[in-house]
This record gives C-alpha cells, sequence and structure tokens, in this order.
C-alpha cells in the first residue's frame, strides 16, 4: 500500500471590520502533484551562533500532524516547516569485493566493510540486508550453508553467539550504534536472508531520528570442515538503505 505525505501551508484570511483582505496564495505544481492554495508564510528568519542554528517561519493556523506517520494509510504534517530538510540522502559501502581468503577446516575466516548513512528528512532510516543465495561453488551446485551458530538457534532473523570454530558455515555481525537489537556485540552473528529461497530481507541498522554519516561495520565470517568441496565459492550480498519521512 503506498503511504503519501502532504505537507500543507495554511491560509492565511484577516478580516477588518466588513473588510477580507486577499490572501496571497500560489499555484505550485509539478507532474506529480498540484497545491492549489499554498501561500506565503506571515514571517521567517534564522540565525545561528557557534553552537546551534536556527530557522523559524510563522502564519500556520492549524499545525499538524493528522493520521499516523508509518501506521495509517495517510499523514499530514502542516506547517511550514513541520518536515525540515537538512541533509542529502546518501549511502556508501567502503569496500564492495569482500574476500574471505583461503579456507582451512577448523579455522575460522572473516572481513570486514562499513556502510555510511545520511538521511534527509526526520523520519530517520532503516537498512536491510538478503544474500542472492548461499556461498556457492564455481560448479553451480556444492554450497556452504548458512551458519546456525554455536547453539544451532540463530537464523536470519535472530543472531547468536558464533565463536566456535568447530561451527561451520556463512554469517554476519553488524556492530553499530544503530545495529539491530539482537546483535548484542562482536560475536552475534545472523544468517543472510536467502533470496533463492524466498526469504524476507531483514533489518540490520534503524533509526527514527536524523542520521548525519552514521556507521556500521559489517564482519562477514565463514567456516568449513573437512568434507567441504575445493575450490572457489561466492554469493551476492544485497543491502537496502530506505530513508523516512
Amino acid at each position: 500500500m503506498k503511504k503519501w505525505i502532504i505537507i500543507l501551508g495554511p491560509l492565511l484570511i484577516v478580516i477588518a471590520g466588513r473588510l477580507t483582505s486577499p490572501a496571497w496564495a500560489d499555484r505550485l505544481e509539478s507532474n506529480s502533484y498540484v497545491i492549489q492554495f499554498g501561500n506565503f508564510n506571515v514571517g521567517s528568519g534564522g540565525g545561528e551562533t557557534t553552537n546551534y542554528g536556527l530557522t523559524y517561519t510563522i502564519g500556520q493556523t492549524a499545525p499538524g500532524p493528522f493520521g499516523s506517520y508509518g501506521s495509517s494509510n495517510y499523514f499530514i504534517g502542516s506547517g511550514f516547516q513541520y518536515i525540515y530538510q537538512i541533509q542529502p540522502f546518501g549511502f556508501s559501502i567502503d569496500n564492495v569485493a569482500i574476500d574471505l581468503g583461503e579456507l582451512t577446516t577448523g579455522i575460522h575466516n572473516s572481513a570486514n566493510n562499513k556502510l555510511t548513512i545520511t538521511t534527509r528528512g526526520a523520519g530517520g532510516y532503516t537498512i536491510y540486508a538478503y544474500e542472492e543465495n548461499p556461498l556457492t561453488h564455481s560448479n553451480g551446485s556444492t554450497t556452504i550453508s548458512d551458519t546456525t551458530c554455536d547453539a544451532g538457534g540463530c537464523t536470519e532473523a535472530i543472531a547468536g553467539v558464533w565463536t566456535n570454530q568447530s561451527i561451520t558455515g556463512f554469517g554476519f555481525n553488524v556492530v553499530a550504534a544503530d545495529a539491530a537489537a539482537d546483535f548484542l556485540d562482536d560475536t552475534y552473528f545472523r544468517q543472510f536472508a536467502d533470496d533463492s529461497a524466498a526469504e524476507n530481507m531483514q533489518v540490520i541498522m534503524s533509526d527514527t531520528n536524523i542520521a548525519n554519516s552514521e556507521t556500521g561495520v559489517v564482519t562477514y565470517k565463514v567456516g568449513i570442515d573437512g568434507n567441504t568441496a575445493a575450490g572457489n565459492y561466492q554469493t551476492g550480498v544485497v543491502y537496502v538503505a530506505v530513508p523516512g519521512y
């Protein structure tokens, strides 16, 4: 279901005796919308010091919000600066070619990269992740299964401790201020959601506040046993970053 966020400016009408001052308004439109009753605000300005910056607008007669963001079919934030955009949205990954090296039975190999996100609006962000398929041999059929961690209970949605190097598989950990709550520390790993098995991508980082260059370190880890066929294994990991407004 699509959700629309509509930002409305109020209409100002001044009445003196029997005379009504005209409402100064403009028609705002693009290929996506038409606002027929947008208006010029009564006043605005701004100022800043070494510690903070402040901008303001005045004149709204019916400030919002109306509806509930994220849980109803609509959301209206009325007021000139109800959502104040500070930074452009940006998402980057510092290394998109992870090499886990030559694997040895009974020894875990790991490597990491860093995710960085900056959001534009006041609604925060969410980062999802999934793998295209399990680590797959170049022959196209042999795979290294996703890990189930030390206690056998971790999944694509629930992290578990994975430090026992006799436990095989492929998994990942996230260390970040905004990491999903089940990543308690750098010993907690999950499986990636497997797109080839129609598993839903999972949230790995999120926040409801504005993010300014927030980072997360993702560690990828793999372990094998003596029955694992020799050769090259690979998969693709996809990250989906979604801003909130």
